[in-house]
């Protein structure tokens, strides 16, 4: 009788995580201004800046992990890192929109705007140049 190799372990996508991380991103920027807490005021780059950067760096990365793993849809899984890329930003743009339009006491800005692209590019890269470690 020969022994045989266990069969490999199932990938799983995870598409959990990227899509409730941007229901929390929708949610903690369409929330009501006088609903947010203060935030410190930093002398060197901006809170605000960085918050919106580290958020969308955290929504690239947990997308591109999840849509890479995934096995429905083999151009989503093979075009990625650009679908994230669009996609991200696009809900970026979406959101400073919104809050433009909205009467929430929030305003958009085109600067936070360019905060999420450069933690959506940030994030991409980092998956990118990675990709050989989690794959």
């Amino acid at each position: 009788m020969s022994a045989t190799a266990p069969p490999p372990p199932r990938r799983r996508a995870f598409v959990v995580l990227p899509l409730a991380w941007a229901a929390f991103v929708l949610v903690s920027t369409l929330t009501p201004a006088r609903s947010m807490p203060n935030t410190p005021r930093w002398e060197l780059l901006s809170f605000d800046t960085a918050a919106h950067a580290f958020v969308f760096w955290v929504l690239a990365v947990l997308s591109v992990f999840s849509a890479r793993r995934q096995r429905w849809f083999a151009r989503l899984r093979t075009h990625a890192f650009g679908v994230v890329l669009l996609g991200a930003v696009g809900l970026g743009a979406f959101i400073e929109i919104l809050q433009m339009r909205m009467d929430l006491g929030r305003h958009g800005e085109w600067s936070d705007l360019l905060s999420d692209a450069l933690g959506v590019v940030l994030g991409v890269l980092l998956m990118w140049f990675t990709k050989r470690s989690w794959q």
